[in-house]
């Protein structure tokens, strides 16, 4: 599914629930057109699902689902990365960009930045792979 346009966005993002919050925190828009340079392969999904189980898992999940055991101590809730219509609506570019900053509300941490963690952005693409293969697709 493309990006929607204008004011179709607001509804869904209040229709999402708890994804709407990752939503609504958007990447500058040359952030949001970078593309994948990192081709799908096994070994890529591989260390991307090593680095997710290692750094993404205790907020997301171990499937994705945003019910990972420090979830309840997030004051926004972490999205459903298996929504395939959710991760439609957000370029490889904007997930890079938001696993790279993080993103904070004041001092309380809603999704710690990553570049300390995994300072390779190679290894960033590759996790953006790795949560890409969560998407349940119907």
């Amino acid at each position: 599914m493309s990006r929607l346009a204008g004011g179709a966005v607001l509804p869904l993002l209040l229709a999402l629930g708890g994804g709407a919050w990752a939503l609504q925190w958007t990447a500058p828009d040359g952030e949001r057109s970078r593309t994948n340079p990192v081709p799908d392969s096994p070994a890529a999904r591989q260390k991307g699902r090593a680095l997710y189980q290692k750094h993404c898992a205790s907020c997301h999940g171990d499937k994705g689902k945003g019910d990972g055991p420090a979830a309840a101590f997030n004051p926004g809730q972490p999205p459903d990365l298996t929504d395939a219509e959710l991760q439609g609506l957000i370029t490889d570019g904007e997930m890079l960009w938001k696993i790279t900053v993080g993103r904070k509300d004041g001092v309380e941490v809603l999704m710690p930045a990553m570049t300390d963690k995994v300072p390779v952005e190679e290894d960033r693409w590759k996790l953006v792979l790795f949560v890409r293969s969560l998407a349940v697709r119907p």
